[in-house]
């Protein structure tokens, strides 16, 4: 996997993606687990795990996430499930005070590459000092990833209006 090299950062944060019915990540979800744990090797810090049960997904996605991390080495003492997220939004509201508590402020937010820019607004937003890692889209969701993540900025630029989700 091909890492960027991300500024000072203290703790990873995973974003979530679809887990298929079957027990298996998508390939979005895949490429993000990859690039985490390769950035937990360089730096073993702890991770958090985004990510509520979708409809079609047999447990959500942070708990899914911990568990493939575990399995492929992190330290269990390393993984922080967040499992009621639904969008990136909370993902990040979510996450920052599980991060706060182990006294925590500088993430690296591993997500989808043409996500990173939102993720990372949504972090200066909480007041978390952040930096991003990429991975790299699947080509033949190039258009269907970019046009969906227009409208999420503009679901983003709404929600400074409406009121948060309990």
């Amino acid at each position: 996997m091909n890492k960027t090299q991300p500024g000072e950062y203290d703790a990873i944060i995973v974003l979530g993606a679809h887990v298929k019915p079957e027990g298996v990540p998508s390939e979005a979800l895949r490429r993000r687990l990859t690039l985490a744990l390769a950035h937990y090797q360089d730096r073993r810090a702890p991770i958090v795990c985004c990510g509520a049960q979708g409809s079609d997904e047999p447990e959500a996605e942070g708990d899914f996430m911990c568990r493939w991390l575990a399995e492929h080495g992190v330290a269990p003492e390393h993984l922080i499930s967040e499992n009621r997220s639904r969008d990136t939004l909370e993902n990040i509201r979510f996450a920052k005070p599980l991060l706060a508590a182990r006294g925590l402020s500088r993430p690296l937010v591993v997500t989808s590459d043409y996500h990173v820019r939102r993720a990372l607004a949504i972090c200066r937003r909480y007041g978390l000092r952040a930096t991003g890692a990429g991975s790299p889209s699947v080509r033949a969701f190039w258009l269907k990833n970019h046009l969906r993540e227009c409208l999420a900025w503009g679901k983003y630029f709404l929600s400074y209006f409406l009121p948060e989700r309990p």
